[in-house]
């Protein structure tokens, strides 16, 4: 709010009234009159730098909170208003600079394969530790061993008793012999029926007594007319006894027979041999 104070000025004849708002514009073009012709101080480097700091806007500055001035009274009286002072142009911007993106880191180095590892631990050594030598297999037992041992002595239940029945001899066995025999060679080689010749003796070697009591059996063997075998023993009858059976036709291939140089035919003749075991019931122990 504005307050007038008149005020006459005479000059000549005329007088001039002003008001208070004529005075305060007079005032005011005086003091800018007077600003205007005031010289300005050159401005030193140390001043730049301060006004750079002030202008800088990521410099710090203490802002101190003054407590609130009580209100101005209605009517107050109107101040004139301070010179501006000169600012010095604000500073240049540094050059904006971007940040390289970060490298990437470099790939970590691939550890070695271990080399595989069997899982199998090897062998311990065996120097210089005492082995025990492995004992070694039981040889088969021979014939002259099974003789003596009263477990082969079982009935095989096969002995006919055929050197009492020289009819059932003759006509069911001799036969199916002499064609097994002469199968696949010629007629020259074909052996003919020969002779009855001396019996085996097959030893008893144990004295335990046999129920039954070994029966007399046969072998069969084919001999040319020089006295060797052409071919192996054959069994023809058993004795009901196998290990006495296989002692006879052991006998039977370790024996030596006859030539026939006289003989009409060529071919080998077909004997037989009787089978005796030395077997004295009388004498046994059961």
């Amino acid at each position: 709010m504005t307050m007038a104070f008149p005020f006459k000025l005479r000059v000549g004849q005329r007088s001039l009234r002003w008001s208070g708002g004529g005075l305060l514009v007079l005032f005011s073009i005086g003091l800018h009159g007077v600003l205007l012709a005031w010289p300005v101080p050159e401005t030193t480097p140390e001043a730049a730098e301060s006004l750079t700091e002030i202008n800088d806007p990521s410099s710090v500055v203490g802002v101190v909170r003054l407590p609130a001035a009580a209100e101005p009274a209605a009517e107050a009286i109107a101040v004139a208003p301070a010179p501006q002072a000169t600012q010095a142009p604000p500073p240049k911007a540094p050059p904006l600079v971007r940040s390289a993106p970060p490298a990437s880191p470099a790939p970590a180095p691939s550890k070695p394969q271990a080399e595989r590892v069997d899982a199998t631990p090897p062998a311990p050594p065996t120097a210089g530790v005492d082995l025990e030598p492995v004992p070694p297999e039981p040889l088969p037992a021979t014939l002259d061993d099974r003789l003596r041992d009263p477990a082969q002595y079982q009935f095989n239940q096969q002995a006919k008793s055929l050197v009492a029945d020289e009819v059932a001899f003759h006509t069911s066995v001799v036969p199916g012999w002499l064609e097994t025999e002469g199968q696949g060679l010629s007629d020259t080689d074909i052996p003919v029926l020969g002779t009855k010749l001396a019996p085996l003796q097959v030893p008893y070697a144990i004295t335990a007594c046999l129920t039954p009591a070994p029966a007399e059996g046969l072998v069969g063997v084919i001999v040319d007319a020089s006295g060797q075998l052409v071919k192996e023993p054959v069994l023809l009858d058993s004795t009901g006894y196998t290990v006495l059976d296989e002692k006879a036709l052991e006998l039977a291939l370790q024996r030596s027979f006859e030539p026939t140089p006289g003989s009409a035919l060529p071919n080998p003749q077909a004997h037989w041999l009787p089978i005796q075991v030395e077997y004295n019931g009388a004498n046994c122990r059961s």
